[in-house]
């Protein structure tokens, strides 16, 4: 390749790449956390914020809201049109103490705080829609076990990252969506 090759990467999906890490302020933002409600994420909930927060999911910017929940299940789309196949979702059994339009921090399963959410949405799922769109109505699906375990109401709202998961396994392979754009 001779100096005068441009390499021009194509536009992140969704026309920009999303990094929702609060770097700058991130202990600030812990200190600020330890005085919220809070809640556990399961595993797969974690692993969607950390996708969510690397750009993974762009242009997602926070769970999805009823709206593109909806529109995902009914048109493998985002409100806006965009495609998108499956809604992420982060799923509660009670929303007693969780406050709308209020903040709660998101910890996970150790309770260090990984991220704070301003609560804008709480709905209700859809789980017989979800079981047909997601998992073609079959029962037996691998997923439809582990989506009948998931709560009755979603959240929704923005999202300040305080921390990602760490991983153990394979760190020099674990790049996030910009590192592989700044590789390429």
């Amino acid at each position: 390749m001779n100096s005068e090759t441009e390499i021009t990467l194509i536009e992140p999906y969704g026309g920009r790449l999303v990094d929702l890490l609060a770097r700058e302020d991130a202990g600030d933002l812990a200190r600020h956390a330890a005085g919220l409600p809070s809640l556990q994420l399961t595993p797969r909930s974690l692993c969607d914020l950390e996708l969510l927060a690397t750009g993974a999911f762009s242009p997602l910017t926070r769970f999805c809201g009823r709206e593109d929940y909806f529109s995902i299940l009914e048109t493998l789309c985002l409100a806006g049109g965009t495609l998108f196949p499956i809604p992420i979702t982060l799923s509660v059994h009670d929303v007693s103490g969780i406050p709308l339009d209020g903040e709660i921090t998101l910890r996970n399963a150790n309770n260090n705080p990984m991220a704070v959410m301003r609560v804008e949405e709480i709905f209700e799922r859809d789980p017989a829609l979800e079981l047909k769109q997601i998992c073609g109505g079959n029962p037996h699906h691998p997923l439809a076990r582990e989506m009948a375990s998931w709560g009755r109401y979603c959240l929704s709202g923005a999202l300040r990252v305080i921390q990602l998961p760490v991983h153990y396994d394979f760190p020099e392979l674990r790049h996030t969506p910009a590192e592989v754009r700044q590789l390429l």
